[in-house]
């Protein structure tokens, strides 16, 4: 009996650490136009014609791109992608804490949506010609830990700067200190400890 106790106190301290490593979860929140091309990779295709925004080269009505995260960030900032003459802004990644919820959100503001763009942005990279440009920064969230945000803009051509089979205009992807998937489910969870438990009680048969 005492062991069959060990072996549940083993299960549930299995199943809160399970719960307490709960990994960064990223919610596609634009309007219509991006996309999620891959569990950590959001992009904005190249051709818009659904939307009514043409094909590549459209720079008047690439939609904002708006992605809440369900951690809070300990930094804010705004990060400016240059066009080729290294001077006016092509693109601009934002990160902030939302006012209402207190947890981080990241906009992409495309060739660039303007209304959206923040004075005083950090050059982070600028388009090459037939290349575009890709850069990651870290950010620093609210719990010590890190993500990193790769920016991908392109120049105007077929791009597919993750190798992920997708033509797009930008791409945004998030990897580093958390990971992209969601939470396990309490009944995941209760799976998961009923199949350790199980597994437990065959051995002490044997």
């Amino acid at each position: 009996m005492k062991k069959l106790a060990v072996s549940l106190s083993i299960c549930c301290a299995l199943l809160f650490a399970v719960r307490a490593q709960a990994q960064v979860t990223v919610t596609n929140a634009s309007s219509a136009g991006w996309v999620q091309i891959s569990p950590n990779t959001f992009g904005l295709p190249a051709n818009l014609n659904g939307i009514g925004c043409g094909s590549e080269n459209e720079p008047s009505c690439e939609p904002l791109g708006v992605f809440n995260f369900n951690v809070a960030f300990a930094t804010s900032g705004a990060l400016n992608i240059l066009d080729e003459d290294g001077v006016t802004i092509s693109d601009q990644v934002q990160f902030f804490n939302d006012s209402n919820t207190g947890l981080g959100v990241v906009t992409f503001a495309s060739d660039p949506n303007l209304a959206n763009i923040v004075a005083n942005g950090t050059p982070i990279c600028t388009e090459v010609s037939g290349s575009g440009c890709v850069q990651g920064f870290p950010i620093l969230l609210a719990n010590g830990s890190t993500v990193t945000l790769t920016a991908a803009s392109d120049s105007e051509a077929v791009f597919d700067p993750f190798g992920l089979g997708a033509d797009s205009s930008d791409e945004l992807q998030v990897t580093g200190g958390a990971v992209i998937t969601p939470v396990p489910e309490p009944a995941s969870l209760l799976l998961m400890g009923s199949g350790f438990l199980g597994w437990m009680l065959k051995r002490r048969r044997s």
